[in-house]
């Protein structure tokens, strides 16, 4: 139901780890913004990198409860479930998914979406000493005007834990870690955490 959303606001997404939004006048006040269930990009991952569809998915999933829970205490936000999406959507709409951003708009007097999009959802093979294969992950947020359909604010995040004997500027990354190698929840975990709090539409 949401690919039409997701056709809507697709844009390259390269190696950024950035986020963007417009200019400073275009961050006007967001009195509502509603956050739909992450989605998985296509059935595999992009990069061929290994993640499958149900890694992906299972990737998604993370995402929805770990957004919930950094984004409970913000006053301008609600955070969907599927099935709450599902139950909002009409049966005008239900099979219409071009109509989801303006429908939840109208239903939910929201001004904008923020959806995210899994292109990478990786676990690390090995412990926290030491690993055959490092955690990986990449994932794309949109932020998405209800009424013009502009893309308000962009975050991307993309990264492969590094050694710091590969790596050397990845130090405090490395100490903030403890020297060790992470999970992918702990390295998606750090990412959402980082990009939501650089959104300049969310008020705590």
């Amino acid at each position: 139901m949401l690919c039409g959303l997701l056709s809507l606001i697709t844009s390259c997404s390269g190696k950024s780890v950035g986020t963007t939004a417009d200019t400073a006048k275009d961050i006007r006040p967001l009195n509502a913004v509603v956050i739909l269930p992450a989605e998985a990009a296509g059935g595999s991952a992009a990069d061929g990198q290994g993640s499958d569809g149900g890694s992906l998915r299972k990737g998604a999933g993370f995402i929805d409860l770990t957004m919930a829970d950094i984004l409970k205490d913000y006053r301008n936000v609600r955070v969907l479930s599927a099935d709450q999406v599902a139950s909002l959507m009409d049966e005008d709409n239900k099979d219409n998914s071009a109509d989801v951003v303006e429908h939840l708009g109208r239903v939910l007097h929201c001004d904008a979406v923020m959806v995210t999009t899994v292109n990478r959802y990786r676990q690390r093979m090995g412990s926290e000493l030491a690993i055959e294969s490092p955690a990986s992950a990449s994932f794309q947020m949109r932020l998405v005007d209800v009424k013009t359909r502009a893309v308000l604010w962009t975050a991307d995040f993309d990264e492969t834990q590094e050694s710091l004997l590969s790596n050397i500027l990845s130090f405090n990354k490395a100490q903030s870690r403890g020297f060790k190698w992470v999970t992918v929840e702990s390295l998606v975990a750090q990412g959402l955490k980082e990009r939501l709090a650089g959104c300049p539409f969310l008020k705590r």
